[in-house]
């Protein structure tokens, strides 16, 4: 079933009320994880706590929580909802101020957390029609803050134009898309851009490198124009609910035939694998 927590309480969904003088609501001054569970576990959870962690000290947001408390909450969060298959989302803003300031305020942060059942991707999905669009959001989008208008922007006006996504583009170089990281495969080669300030250093992005690199599968992380997009034999995205997403159009132009590409088979059978293995361990532990 569906739980939440908030600041200390556990509560249906619908019944968590945040103040309307929460610096979230206030300023979308916070930040946020979402994260995978798979037979009934918190899949990557380690590196999604190390994350959060990351974007708190960022953003010079200090609460009472540890790697290991944050963990333990999340894991009590999950064993209480009973799902064996669903999404976690985290959110921990810097509170209720007594009036409105840019000044941070000296108030304990509001932390929420809800567990919602997802439905299993389908095995074959139905390739992505993306375009690319200029990036001109902030400067820190490795931090995973909750002010995502501009993707938001971004997201509908793609989808005002007939297509499922976009892919952000600054200057000539490829970021991410608007929720995801973006892959290329050239000549077998699998490619994606490297981490910088301009992107969301992405759990499933850092694992899908991982995994090729056990398989021995070329991989490469570099530089990457509109232009090799565009020429690419294939195109991913990949995100915690995409996981490996193929793309079979950029800009009106088919990607290779259109049909996902023989490298994301191999990819995501090899991530499904790795999926399959971890519902394994958690039933036998």
């Amino acid at each position: 079933m569906a739980i939440a927590f908030l600041n200390g309480d556990w509560m249906q969904p619908h019944e968590a009320k945040v103040s309307v003088f929460d610096r979230g609501f206030m300023f979308g001054d916070g930040v946020y994880e979402v994260m995978p569970v798979y037979g009934g576990r918190v899949f990557t959870l380690t590196e999604h706590v190390t994350r959060l962690q990351r974007s708190l000290s960022e953003i010079r947001l200090t609460t009472t929580y540890t790697d290991e408390s944050w963990a333990q909450l999340i894991n009590d969060a999950v064993s209480r909802a009973g799902e064996p298959e669903a999404l976690v989302y985290l959110q921990v803003t810097r509170g209720v101020a007594e009036e409105r300031s840019h000044v941070y305020p000296d108030a304990p942060p509001t932390v929420l957390i809800t567990v919602t059942p997802a439905a299993a991707r389908a095995h074959a999905p139905k390739p992505l029609n993306v375009v690319t669009k200029t990036d001109f959001r902030w400067h820190r989008a490795d931090i995973k803050v909750t002010s995502l208008i501009a993707n938001g922007l971004i997201k509908n006006g793609a989808l005002a134009e007939g297509f499922d996504d976009a892919i952000l583009v600054r200057g000539d170089e490829v970021t991410e898309g608007t929720a995801s990281n973006v892959f290329i495969v050239t000549s077998g080669v699998i490619k994606t851009p490297p981490k910088s300030n301009h992107l969301l250093h992405g759990i499933t992005r850092d694992l899908v490198v991982a995994l090729a690199g056990e398989a021995g599968l070329p991989v490469e992380e570099c530089r990457l124009g509109e232009r090799d997009v565009l020429s690419a034999d294939e195109v991913w995205l990949t995100s915690t609910g995409l996981e490996v997403y193929p793309v079979g159009a950029v800009n009106g132009q088919s990607v290779g035939n259109g049909e996902a590409g023989v490298v994301w088979a191999k990819m995501d059978q090899i991530f499904q694998a790795k999926k399959t293995a971890f519902r394994a361990a958690v039933e036998e532990a």
